[in-house]
């Protein structure tokens, strides 16, 4: 399924607040997986990031007031490439051309690597009919370093849509603040001895855009727009799967140190993507980010971009206690993400029909993927040789907690790892919703990073 995009839009600007989050059931490190095997008789290390204390499970209570759903600002379990935060699970890849001893081409960033390495975090505020009207992506530890050396400021991107500084208050709330004027001593970067502030220079919006035009009876729709967001509602109200669906984008210029009235053009050093698919209780966002690094204003060596991308779900997890024992169910519903045909070229987006059944009395989860695609329309001679396989079965284990399911995939001709959690009440034969993420890769370097998320087929 392609989803299309809504034209949405409005004149009055709003910046809605987020507060950090850590909402739903805790992750302890090393306590997901029930023993060491998942997928098809694969062993699986789990590697612990960090203790996280479990909260009280399935309570909207445990967000801060401003925040509908989040995936929680702390990562505990790793599975090969797959991440769990708080109340999500996420997988990150790389441009390969990052690896690359000499990439003469430094103003693309190209090729895909999945990679257990940074984090990501989404909140976002959605209405009583969980029609999102505002987003905040985090992303840090990717390798991003303006200097050469070090890593750059966390990224803080809300695609909002006026000039000024987006900043994290004290509860971790994202908010917009006027910028200095240029001879300001906040723009304080000496280009001979890089004494600058970096923070100063990440985060900052130059550019004033117009949203587009909606209806302004569409209070959704008016709500998303005023914030740089397009809207899409599915139809899964009216029971279908299609998923409701926001989508941004930024040119960004964090970095630079011609700010803030010397700046040269939007986008001078990058872009910043992304997609959130939801229904009533699950979310899964891709994201995407294009960084130029080793700056020379900063001390860095020879310029050239990087690119990073990611999935993440999340959303009010199912308390595990409430977990049906016995009994089948199964869900349908869509995946998304990148391939590279080798790991060396550009991505391409893929989509896929998913199907998943999970036998509670076996706490095995059957996940199907299925129509496995491009989804772009591609002249015939444009076409990559190398594609994914069209379907897969792999059989994942629920874990200790009952909610969680991670394992070992085969593709086709790669393999890798797949995560899902259960999201909202577990009721009328199982968890009303399900979101995850998958990471695979081949013998070829075909490669591939993708997110999913389904409802619970009505009985």
């Amino acid at each position: 399924m392609r989803l299309s995009t809504l034209a949405i839009g409005g004149t009055v600007t709003l910046l809605l607040a987020l507060a950090g989050c850590g909402g739903g059931d805790g992750v302890s490190a090393g306590s997901v997986l029930n023993g060491s095997s998942a997928g098809s008789g694969s062993v699986v290390t789990s590697t612990p990031l960090s203790a996280v204390s479990a909260d009280s499970p399935n309570s909207q209570d445990a967000y801060p007031s401003g925040v509908s759903a989040c995936s929680g600002a702390t990562l505990g379990t790793a599975v090969g490439p797959i991440q769990l935060s708080k109340s999500g699970v996420q997988t990150v890849g790389f441009s390969t051309s990052d690896l690359l001893a000499n990439n003469s081409n430094t103003a693309e960033a190209f090729g895909l690597q999945p990679l257990n390495q940074g984090f990501a975090e989404v909140r976002v505020l959605h209405d009583t009919d969980t029609n999102i009207s505002a987003v905040d992506l985090l992303l840090s530890q990717l390798k991003l370093f303006w200097d050469g050396n070090s890593e750059r400021p966390r990224i803080i991107e809300n695609f909002g849509l006026k000039r000024g500084r987006v900043q994290l208050g004290e509860q971790g709330m994202s908010t917009l603040v006027a910028l200095p004027p240029q001879g300001d001593g906040f723009w304080n970067n000496n280009p001979l001895t890089f004494s600058g502030t970096q923070d100063h220079y990440a985060n900052n919006h130059y550019f004033e855009r117009s949203a587009t035009s909606c209806d302004t009876q569409d209070a959704a729709c008016v709500a998303a727009a005023n914030n740089g967001l397009r809207l899409t509602t599915g139809n899964w109200r009216s029971g279908g799967f299609e998923p409701n669906q926001i989508v941004g984008t930024r040119l960004h210029e964090d970095g630079a140190t011609q700010g803030p009235d010397q700046m040269p053009f939007a986008g001078f050093k990058g872009y910043r993507d992304l997609w959130n698919w939801s229904y009533r209780y699950a979310h899964v966002a891709g994201w995407v980010t294009k960084d130029t690094i080793s700056i020379q204003e900063w001390g860095g060596g020879r310029e050239h971009n990087k690119e990073r991308r990611g999935t993440i779900a999340f959303g009010q997890l199912t308390d595990p206690s409430t977990v049906p024992a016995s009994g089948s169910a199964t869900y349908r519903g869509y995946a998304r993400g990148w391939y590279s045909p080798d790991g060396q070229i550009e991505v391409y987006p893929i989509a896929a029909d998913i199907e998943v059944t999970v036998d509670f009395s076996t706490r095995q989860v059957s996940l199907q993927l299925l129509n496995v695609r491009i989804d772009e329309v591609l002249p015939a001679n444009l076409e990559p040789a190398a594609k994914l396989t069209i379907g897969s079965t792999n059989a994942l284990p629920l874990g200790t907690l009952a909610n969680t399911a991670i394992g070992a995939i085969s593709h086709g001709g790669a393999a890798g790892y797949a995560g899902l959690r259960f999201f909202g009440p577990a009721n009328g034969g199982g968890p009303a919703e399900l979101a995850g993420s998958f990471s695979i890769k081949g013998i070829t370097g075909i490669s591939a990073i993708g997110g999913l998320i389904a409802r619970r087929v009505a009985l």
